[in-house]
C-alpha cells in the first residue's frame, strides 16, 4: 500500500513540488511577519509588505528552478517574474472578493471560505505557471535553436598530468566540434575562469582551487556546479564521489539528468588506501564491513543507481556496475582510446639520451602509475634481485608519484636494489612516450584496472608488456598474443614472464607488432560517436 502511494506521488511529483514550494513560501511569510513585527517592532503594514516581498522571491525561485525546472534566459526570467507578480496581485484580489461573497453573502464560516478560495487559487495558479509562465515547449524549441548544452564535471583537467585529464580535454574539444556547447567545472591549483580555443569553437572552463580545507573547496565547487547545471541539458560526470555526489544532489533538487563515466570504484580505492581492507575489488562488493566502509559503498551505490546512464570504460567495469546494483539497461560500454592525442613525434636524440643514461650495459624496465598499494610496484621491486641474477643488470624506472613513494624507497633499500630503482616522479605525457620507446619491458603489476590509458600508450609505442589478469587488462592484452598475463603479485610468474621477454627479442617483437595492430580497434572516432549518441538521448 505504501509502495503504491509513493509511486502515485512520484507520478505527480511536479504537483507535490508545487505544494511544497507554496508551503515553504507561506512559512517564510509567517516567520518574517513575526520577526519584523514582534522582534524589530515595525508597523504591521511595513512588516506585512517586507514579509510578502521576501516570500514572493522565495516562491518564484522555488517554482521556477525546482518545481518546473525552467532554464529560460535571464531576460525571460525578468518577464516571468513580472508575470508571476501580476498573478499574485490578481490572486489577492480574487481571494478578497471571493471571501467577501462566501462569508458575507452566503454566511460560510471564514476558515472554510479561505480553504475553498485558497484551493481554487492554488489550482488556477498551478495551471498558469505550468502552461503560460514556465511553458515547457518554449524551452524545447529554444533548445533546438541554441543546440545541446553539456556540463562536464570533473576532478582533473590539464594542466593536470595523465591520460584521464588529457582525455577529458579532448572530449570537450570533440563535443564543441560537433556543435555541442560545453562548460567544464574542475578542481585546480588555483581558481580561474578561462576559455579554451578549439579552432573556431571555445570551451568555458571554471577552475575551483583545491583548498587545504577540502570542505570549503567542495562547497565552492558545488555552488559553481549547481549554477552551471541550471543552464545545461545534462551533466557528464567523470568522478564517482564528490563530483558524482554533487550531480546526484542536483538531480534530486533540480531534476537535472546526469551520466557517470565509470572508470573506477572510489569506495574500494578509499578503503584500500586507508588500509581498511585488502580484499579484491569483486569480493569487496559482496562482503559486509563496518560502518565506515559500508557508508562509502552505500553512497557510491546511490550515485550510480540514480544516474540516468553509466558509461563503463570496459566490460569488466560494466560487470562491476551490475554487481554493485546498476540495472543492465542503464549501462553502456565505451572503451578508452589514445589516438586522439596530438603528440609530437618523439625525436631519436631524446630517446638516445635516455638509453645512454639508463640503458648502457643494462636492461630498462618501466612502469607508470599512481603510487598506491594496489598497483603492485612493491612486488616488482622485491623480485628485482632474482631477476638481475637471471638477465643481468636492470634499471627499473618508476614514472608517477603517490602516497606509497617513501615506502617503496624503503623496500628498494631493504632488498639491496636502491641503485637499480629510479623514481622519476610525475612525468608529462609527451615525456612518458620517450620512456616507453626505450623500454625493454613494461610491467603493470596491478590488482585492479578499469581500462588502462597507460597500457594503450605502451601498445602504441611498441614496448613488450607483462601485466596482470585483472580488470580490463585481458580485454587489451591477450596472453601470449600482445603480451603475457600473470596473477597479481605472483613473484614466480612475474620473474618467468619477464625473463622470457628480456631474453627473447623475437618474442618481444611479436608482442609489440600484435599490440600495435590490436590498438586500432580502440578508436577515438567510435568513442565520440557513442558518447554523443548517449548525451543527445538523455539531454
Amino acid at each position: 500500500m505504501i509502495g503504491y502511494i509513493l509511486k502515485e506521488i512520484y507520478k505527480k511529483k511536479q504537483l507535490v513540488k508545487y505544494v511544497i514550494g507554496g508551503g515553504t513560501a507561506a512559512t517564510v511569510d509567517i516567520f518574517l511577519l513575526y520577526v519584523f513585527t514582534d522582534i524589530f517592532n515595525l508597523w504591521i503594514v511595513y512588516s506585512a509588505s517586507l514579509a510578502f516581498l521576501s516570500a514572493f522571491f522565495v516562491s518564484f525561485y522555488i517554482q521556477k528552478y525546482w518545481t518546473f525546472d525552467d532554464d529560460n534566459e535571464r531576460s525571460d526570467a525578468t518577464k516571468q517574474m513580472i508575470m508571476y507578480f501580476l498573478v499574485g496581485l490578481v490572486n489577492l484580489t480574487i481571494n478578497a472578493g471571493g471571501m467577501y461573497i462566501l462569508v458575507e453573502k452566503y454566511n460560510i464560516m471564514y476558515i472554510f471560505a479561505q480553504i475553498a478560495m485558497g484551493s481554487t487559487i492554488a489550482i488556477g495558479s498551478f495551471l498558469i505557471y505550468k502552461f503560460i509562465i514556465f511553458k515547457k515547449h518554449k524551452n524545447e524549441m529554444k533548445r533546438k535553436d541554441r543546440g545541446l548544452r553539456i556540463l562536464i564535471a570533473t576532478g582533473i583537467f590539464p594542466p593536470d598530468i595523465g591520460g584521464p585529464a588529457t582525455m577529458i580535454k579532448a572530449l570537450a574539444g570533440s563535443l564543441v566540434d560537433n556543435g555541442i556547447k560545453v562548460k567544464v567545472v574542475t578542481y585546480a591549483e588555483k581558481s580561474a575562469h578561462e576559455f579554451l580555443d578549439f579552432g573556431k569553437n571555445k570551451v568555458e572552463i571554471y577552475k575551483i582551487k583545491r583548498y587545504t580545507s577540502s570542505l570549503f573547496g567542495h562547497i565552492t565547487y558545488f555552488r559553481c556546479m549547481r549554477k552551471l547545471a541550471r543552464r545545461s541539458d545534462v551533466i557528464y560526470v567523470t568522478d564517482t564521489y564528490s563530483v558524482g555526489y554533487f550531480a546526484y544532489l542536483i538531480n534530486k533538487v533540480m531534476g537535472k539528468k546526469y551520466i557517470v563515466r565509470f572508470a573506477g570504484d572510489s569506495a574500494w580505492e578509499t578503503a584500500v588506501s586507508n588500509n581498511w581492507t585488502s580484499d579484491y575489488i569483486i569480493d569487496f562488493q559482496k562482503n559486509i564491513y563496518g560502518g565506515k566502509i559500508e557508508k562509502l559503498k552505500k553512497k557510491r551505490t546511490k550515485i550510480l543507481k540514480s544516474a540516468d546512464k553509466i558509461i563503463a570504460v570496459s566490460g569488466f567495469m560494466s560487470d562491476l556496475a551490475k554487481v554493485i546494483g546498476v540495472k543492465n539497461d542503464k549501462i553502456k560500454i565505451i572503451y578508452n582510446s589514445v589516438d586522439f592525442m596530438d603528440e609530437k613525434k618523439v625525436g631519436q636524440e631524446s630517446v638516445d639520451e635516455i638509453k645512454n643514461k639508463y640503458g648502457k650495459n643494462s636492461k630498462i624496465v618501466v612502469t607508470s602509475c599512481r603510487l598506491t598499494p594496489w598497483k603492485g610496484i612493491d612486488g616488482i621491486i622485491k623480485v628485482l634481485p632474482r631477476l638481475i641474477k637471471k638477465v643481468g643488470k636492470i634499471n627499473f624506472l618508476v614514472l608517477g608519484d603517490g602516497p606509497e613513494l617513501e615506502n617503496l624507497k624503503k623496500i628498494a633499500e631493504e632488498h639491496g636494489v636502491r641503485d637499480n630503482v629510479v623514481f622519476l616522479g610525475r612525468v608529462k605525457h609527451e615525456e612518458t612516450m620517450k620512456y616507453f620507446k626505450v623500454a625493454d619491458l613494461y610491467i603493470l603489476n596491478t590488482n585492479y584496472e578499469g581500462f588502462s590509458h597507460a597500457l594503450l600508450d605502451v601498445m602504441k609505442n611498441a614496448a613488450p608488456i607483462v601485466t596482470t589478469n585483472v580488470g580490463g587488462n585481458p580485454e587489451l592484452i591477450g596472453n601470449g598474443s600482445e603480451g603475457i598475463l600473470i596473477n597479481y603479485n605472483n613473484k614466480d610468474e612475474l620473474i618467468e614472464a619477464s625473463v622470457k621477454i628480456l631474453n627473447d627479442k623475437e618474442l618481444a617483437e611479436k608482442f609489440t607488432i600484435n599490440a600495435k595492430n590490436k590498438i586500432k580497434k580502440f578508436s577515438w572516432k567510435n568513442t565520440m560517436e557513442e558518447t554523443i549518441k548517449i548525451l543527445k538521448q538523455y539531454a
